[in-house]
């Protein structure tokens, strides 16, 4: 066992769960990986000090949605979100890396200044004989070439086929098109090439002071196919830090229960795809879209639905599912409802991701039955301005009630930080500031809060707040030490993340 630290000298903030506020230490004491002591006039002879030399120390973020292999393989060249308008788009494409696949993404076209959308002609014009994919940012829709259609070979009949006025596929594929497309292509990337991916997305995080990880494991059918890429993300976060592999949350996203309860996981779920996205217009709203129409797409039946969180409550396990639109938002509250027989579990912690249209009476149910929310600050950040994607797509009454992040806390309901990387930037730290910013006043979190939404409350939304997610004696140490007191400051925007630990070591350290 490590012989004991001592933290001096900082400002060392601990999480009061009974008041929501931050108590401000000047130093903490670790032994076995874990906090000790916090205090002052702790360390005593013989002990191991750590000047802090007046910097902040908080408990590590978590980001309670991210999609691993994705965020790795668009770090860089391949990451097309920064492109403005058509033309930079076909120049950005042509010079795409080739090797034996082209995959690429992350274009957001609703944000383009010239209102025009993104298609499949830059990718059959620079790459005819490839297979080569582009995802759109929010992964709700993508574009791929004739070579890539035609290798594909999806049914014709099936969901989502975009085709022009002479029933030509355009390449453009949305819904089940979209999702068995990507699956396909995914698989067939080589592992090795995955799992760099991967690593790459690992030291992201520990740069980004984002020790606690849930990762999305979408497009997966089985045990055997679960279980095998657990096992593979496992090691490379063991082989990176042995204390990273054991903050990794598995979101199996699937209906079947029994396979979590093979795994042994407390939940499952998470991107169980209730609707879609409303970038992609396939999120399901009762009111038609601002600029096309539609009401977007319920992807499953109710009762399918239902079943699926009534077998999670029989098994005691914890189910998740995306729902955006508050078509999607009342199959989801209505089906958790009904599995808990109209009142709270204390079996269970069923949750769902994004929840990004909220009416007032689902909110209110969500309060009342217990459930859980896994948001995305940064949406509103990216998309919520004055004239922004949300408006155009929703009008501004609708706009104005998106990801409504202060009404939610304020009502009681748990409500845990993330990103959706790579929809939105790995950062926890850009996250809360989305909070503290958000563009309605209203619904703007204090710094507080929206540090308990990447700590305390994502620990709870794992089931792990007996272990992890604040600054306590007994919990590990998992911390990170910051150049600036953001609390203090009231904002993140200028904060950088110098140092993560977990369980008393340092896995990462600026410079």
């Amino acid at each position: 066992m490590e012989s004991p630290r001592a933290f001096v000298n900082g400002r060392i903030y601990a999480l009061d769960p009974a008041t929501g506020r931050y108590l401000r230490h000047d130093e903490m004491v670790v032994a076995g990986g874990r906090i000790a002591a916090v205090g002052r006039g702790l360390a005593g002879a013989g002990v191991e000090r750590i000047d802090l030399g007046g910097k902040t120390v908080l408990p590590a973020f978590a980001d309670s949605h991210l999609h691993l292999t994705d965020t790795g393989w668009f770090l860089g060249e391949r990451n097309l979100g920064q492109v403005r308008g058509y033309a930079e788009f076909e120049h950005r494409v042509h010079g795409l890396p080739a090797g034996e696949t082209v995959f690429a993404g992350q274009y957001d076209d609703a944000r383009w200044d010239d209102e025009r959308e993104a298609d499949a002609r830059p990718l059959d014009a620079a790459f005819p004989e490839r297979l080569a994919m582009l995802v759109r940012v929010d992964a709700h829709s993508c574009l791929v070439n004739r070579s890539t259609l035609a290798w594909l070979d999806l049914p014709p009949g099936l969901e989502g086929i975009e085709r022009d006025a002479e029933g030509l596929p355009t390449g453009r594929l949305f819904l089940d098109a979209n999702w068995r497309a990507q699956t396909i292509f995914m698989a067939a990337l080589p592992e090795r090439d995955r799992r760099a991916a991967e690593r790459r997305a690992l030291e992201e995080a520990l740069r980004q002071g984002a020790l606690h990880l849930h990762v999305q494991l979408v497009g997966r059918e089985g045990y055997e196919a679960f279980a095998h890429e657990i096992a593979g993300i496992s090691a490379l976060a063991r082989d990176l830090a042995p204390e990273l592999a054991g903050k990794l949350h598995w979101k199996l996203c699937t209906r079947e229960v029994e396979i979590a309860a093979l795994l042994g996981l407390p939940y499952v779920g998470g991107d169980v795809f209730l609707d879609g996205s409303i970038g992609s217009r396939t999120a399901a709203v009762s009111e038609p879209y601002a600029d096309r129409g539609g009401n977007g797409t319920l992807f499953h039946g109710d009762e399918e639905v239902r079943a699926y969180f009534s077998a999670a409550q029989e098994r005691g396990i914890s189910a998740g599912v995306h729902a955006i639109g508050d078509r999607a938002l009342e199959q989801a509250i209505s089906a958790i409802e009904a599995a808990l027989g109209g009142a709270p579990s204390k079996r269970t912690r069923h949750f769902i991701e994004h929840a990004e249209l909220l009416t007032p009476d689902q909110i209110a149910r969500c309060a009342r039955l217990g459930i859980h929310l896994s948001m995305q600050p940064q949406f509103d950040a990216v998309w919520g301005a004055d004239g922004g994607m949300y408006e155009r797509r929703l009008g501004r009454a609708r706009k104005r009630t998106m990801n409504r992040l202060a009404t939610l806390v304020h009502a009681g309901v748990l409500v845990a930080g993330g990103d959706d990387s790579p929809v939105c930037r790995l950062s926890p730290l850009e996250g809360m500031e989305a909070c503290v910013e958000h563009h309605e006043p209203e619904e703007r979190l204090s710094p507080d809060e929206a540090l308990t939404m990447y700590t305390y409350a994502a620990a709870r939304l794992g089931h792990a707040e007996e272990n992890t997610g604040r600054i306590a004696p007994g919990l590990a140490a998992d911390l990170v030490v910051l150049d600036r007191d953001p609390l203090a400051d009231g904002g993140f925007a200028a904060t950088r993340v110098l140092e993560t630990w977990g369980d008393g070591r340092l896995l990462f350290k600026r410079g």
